[in-house]
């Protein structure tokens, strides 16, 4: 008789630990960091509700483990809908760590989506009217080209244009980029489809010089901060390469030494970008960095949802965590 008791008592036990709920936390836009997070939407008279940050809820469980108290079924953190702005990276480490029975997940709220956001949005854009910018743009985009000051709504790093490409290492991140309902802008650039093709090479393959025929290569003379991207030898390997120069009359351009990595081959191809003076298609964007203005062709109306990306680093780092 008593071994079947300790056999009961012993599947009453599995059961109930297999029946385990885990205990719930909330994450939301709306939320407050001094909150409990235990309630998925603020209570009526705003004193409790979820919490507004990630860190807050990653703190919270970890005080749980602390203490001693992580539940028998683990712990759910929610994450209600919207847009979460990061400006650094949500950090795990082996000390947010569950366990096989005891698990900590972390995913959006049943029914809802969730953003994860390494930028911020920009809004109030206005129609291009000064006369020195729409001499630069080209006639058919004049009268449909908007533009925004960053640094009037607070965004004064722009990060970098930096080399990249094949065979550059380490991997750099890019500079700031534009969206456009959730969708990734095209940097102005000339052509819009296809290639141009190196023309020539006067100081050889690595000589850090190369011709262009096209007689659009006038609008880039004085242009600043030009940029070139090319498959320059072999059609596996491209990169992207600073201008430092464009001769209108002879067509030549000169890029910042190191040069490609296996140089400049006649008759490879490339694209111009990063130039207001191309800016000739909808969806095309480019900063003046010297003056914080963000010009932009939107492709409709302009009155949608329009985001730049700030941070480099990663937007979530796990590291040696498990459960």
């Amino acid at each position: 008789m008593l071994h079947w008791a300790v056999v009961v008592a012993l599947l009453l036990l599995i059961l109930c630990e297999a029946g385990a709920k885990p205990m719930n936390l909330y994450v939301s836009p709306q939320g407050n960091d001094a909150w409990t997070g235990m309630l998925p939407s603020p209570n009526r008279g705003r004193t409790d509700g979820p919490f507004a940050t990630l860190e807050r809820a990653r703190d919270a469980v970890r005080e749980l483990k602390r203490q001693g108290k992580l539940p028998a079924g683990g712990v759910r953190v929610w994450l209600r809908g919207g847009i979460y702005f990061r400006q650094s990276p949500f950090s795990l480490t082996p000390e947010d760590s569950g366990t096989a029975e005891s698990p900590i997940v972390y995913g959006a709220y049943r029914g809802e989506k969730v953003r994860l956001v390494g930028g911020k949005a920009v809004s109030g854009w206005k129609p291009v009217t000064e006369e020195a910018v729409l001499r630069k743009l080209p006639p058919e985009a004049r009268g449909k080209v908007v533009w925004v000051d960053l640094r009037a709504q607070g965004i004064t790093d722009f990060g970098q244009m930096r080399r990249r490409g094949f065979g550059l290492s380490p991997t750099v991140p890019a500079g700031l980029e534009l969206f456009y309902q959730g969708k990734p802008m095209p940097l102005a650039r000339y052509p819009n489809e296809g290639w141009l093709r190196i023309a020539s090479t006067p100081a050889g393959q690595q000589g850090g010089r190369f011709t262009c025929d096209d007689p659009r290569r006038a609008r880039w003379a004085g242009a600043k901060d030009v940029w070139v991207h090319g498959y320059w030898t072999w059609d596996w390997a491209d990169s992207y390469e600073k201008v430092v120069s464009v001769d209108p009359e002879r067509g030549e351009i000169v890029t910042a030494e190191p040069h490609g990595v296996y140089g400049y081959t006649p008759g490879k191809r490339f694209r111009v970008l990063n130039l207001l003076e191309e800016l000739d298609a909808p969806g095309e964007w480019y900063l003046d960095r010297d003056t914080g203005r963000l010009y932009f062709y939107p492709p409709d109306a302009g009155d949608g949802e329009a985001m730049v990306s700030l941070t480099e680093q990663p937007l979530v780092t796990l590291q040696d965590v498990s459960h």
